[in-house]
């Protein structure tokens, strides 16, 4: 859970001396897909994209144990494009559609952070994944580029979600142990001041965890305090609140996966937006076949939309998997959620077929 929560950058991990002292490890994701996507009132997309089933990334992780049950733990993970060698910055410039929105963050940094671990749990400082970032858990689709829960947080502007909105800078964060079964995580985005007497956006984030053979629950809070605040003098601006309970269970020929959420932001009135999904994995040969269907509804512009994903995946090797999948968005008349942002109240759809390498 340690590595999946949050993690972390260092400057000095290029030197002889400390790959000397600590024990490191290289991980990674490749990942390419062929992707065909259409919706209303755009040219729509075809060719090679990165990060179908999985974001492409290159990663460093290391501990050193520093005696009496304490260890310096670090990570620092870098997001890429595989077709190309441009930073997918488009996540955080604003521009973003659901199709990259799982790309590259901040000068391509996915997570970095350094901290200290031992009996008392971890507690961790840097670029981080908040509790929020991980409702993939919870998707029978695990985030993929089609995952209807991607696509509707994406679009709701959701921080409990597999995006770049669910990463904050800035931040420090406490992992707790697990006990039988039960773990939790607390993370503050403290929204850097660089102006004196600025508002600046900060982040709170909460995860209750439970996980214990074939179940899994959790519930997550957010708060956003000044949302999109940037050094602006004498103003006060929104907060944002999120809550999120997911839950699955195993059956072994069958797991059932779900996820409700809900975003209110204060100060406007009966402004509440809701998502929630449901999906499954069926286990076929070496196999899975996935599928899903999520709807986000919005109460002050009363104008949902519906998106469901149907998938395969299989698996040439532990570590390599072969995918396809076809994704179908639909909007009410003010809405434009989908794999590429249709015009409001059109649709977007859109195959993938690709594959994943880990290492």
């Amino acid at each position: 859970m340690q590595k999946k929560i949050i993690a972390l950058a260092i400057a000095g991990l290029a030197s002889t001396a400390a790959f000397a002292q600590t024990n490191v490890t290289v991980y990674g994701v490749a990942d390419a897909y062929y992707g065909n996507f259409s919706a209303k009132g755009t040219d729509g997309l075809k060719g090679i994209n990165s990060g179908g089933l999985s974001g492409s990334r290159v990663g460093f992780r290391g501990t050193e144990d520093l005696g009496n049950g304490l260890k310096a733990v670090f990570e620092y993970e870098l997001a890429f494009n595989l077709d190309s060698n441009a930073a997918n910055t488009a996540a955080i410039n604003g521009a973003a559609t659901a199709a990259d929105a799982r790309g590259n963050g901040l000068t391509n940094t996915r997570q970095s952070f350094v901290g200290l671990a031992g009996g008392f749990g971890t507690v961790v400082a840097g670029r981080l994944q908040t509790p929020g970032y991980y409702i993939g858990k919870f998707d029978a689709l695990a985030s993929a580029a089609i995952s209807p829960q991607a696509i509707l947080a994406a679009d709701q502007g959701a921080t409990i979600a597999p995006s770049n909105a669910g990463r904050v800078n800035n931040a420090a964060a406490y992992i707790s142990p697990t006990f039988a079964g039960f773990s939790a995580v607390a993370a503050y985005g403290f929204g850097e001041e660089t102006v004196k007497n600025t508002e600046q956006e900060s982040v709170i984030g909460l995860g209750l965890n439970y996980a214990n053979g074939p179940v899994a629950v959790s519930y997550v809070y957010h708060k956003v305090g000044n949302v999109a605040a940037n050094n602006v003098a004498g103003a006060r601006f929104n907060d944002q609140k999120e809550h999120m309970v997911g839950a699955s269970y195993d059956f072994g020929v069958v797991k059932v996966l779900g996820s409700y959420q809900t975003m209110d932001t204060t100060n406007v009135q009966n402004d509440k937006d809701k998502i929630y999904q449901l999906g499954v994995v069926v286990p076929v040969g070496k196999g899975n076949v996935h599928a899903a269907y999520g709807k986000a509804a919005r109460d002050a512009a009363r104008s949902d939309s519906k998106s469901w994903t149907v998938a395969y995946t299989y698996g040439l090797s532990k570590r390599t998997t072969a995918y396809a999948g076809y994704n179908s968005t639909t909007n009410d008349n003010q809405a434009n959620a989908g794999v590429l942002t249709p015009a409001n109240g059109g649709k977007s759809r859109g195959f993938v077929t690709g594959l994943r390498h880990t290492f």
